[in-house]
């Protein structure tokens, strides 16, 4: 059965950053689909980078299976080949990296970091810099089976130790396990940042 959201629901959509790789671990591919999976049935507008490879490919056909919305940002003549997704979704084409990141922060209340590589990870850090700025106000669920983004956050916390950086990132960003915790979560956050 499909859930309703909330009328009063802060998060609606969702933009989600993961690799264009399955990777060696096997549980990367089992998240995506969870999420994905779990997104469409909590009726959330998943948005993701367009492509039909990886983890990319798995989190936007499990949302499909089960009738989400399905939004991708596809950098057109970016990649040495065409791996835009061609299943049921909402694709939309635009001319580099960095128009897909601020296409992808437009359309989403919140976003999730799956496992994934350097393209990954400068979302990631984009999206945590823009926060601080104040140019949006996206929560951040990083979701991993425990071990991926442990050390990611161990570094960020090293930073905030030297005095570069200052703990505000704390409050936009939150580590789990478990897909079907991750709106939970966020709905949090987003709750937090108003």
């Amino acid at each position: 059965m499909t859930a309703v959201p909330k009328e009063n629901s802060l998060v609606t959509s969702v933009a989600v950053f993961c690799a264009s790789s399955l990777g060696a671990v096997n549980e990367f591919a089992d998240l995506a689909n969870a999420l994905g999976e779990h997104l469409a049935e909590q009726q959330v507008t998943l948005v993701f980078g367009g492509s039909d490879s990886g983890l990319m490919g798995v989190l936007a056909d499990a949302a499909i299976s089960k009738g989400g919305k399905v939004i991708g940002v596809y950098p057109e003549g970016t990649f040495s080949r065409d791996v835009r997704h061609r299943g049921e979704i909402d694709l939309r084409l635009v001319s580099s990296m960095h128009e897909r990141k601020l296409e992808m922060f437009r359309l989403s209340d919140a976003a999730v970091a799956l496992p994934g590589g350097l393209g990954t990870l400068d979302e990631v850090v984009e999206l945590l810099l823009w926060t601080q700025l104040g140019i949006h106000q996206l929560p951040l669920a990083l979701l991993d089976q425990g071990l991926f983004w442990n050390k990611f956050e161990e570094f960020l916390g090293e930073v905030e130790s030297s005095g570069v950086l200052n703990s505000t990132w704390r409050k936009h960003v939150f580590r789990t396990s478990e897909p079907e915790s991750v709106l939970g979560i966020l709905e949090d956050l987003k709750f937090r940042m108003k």
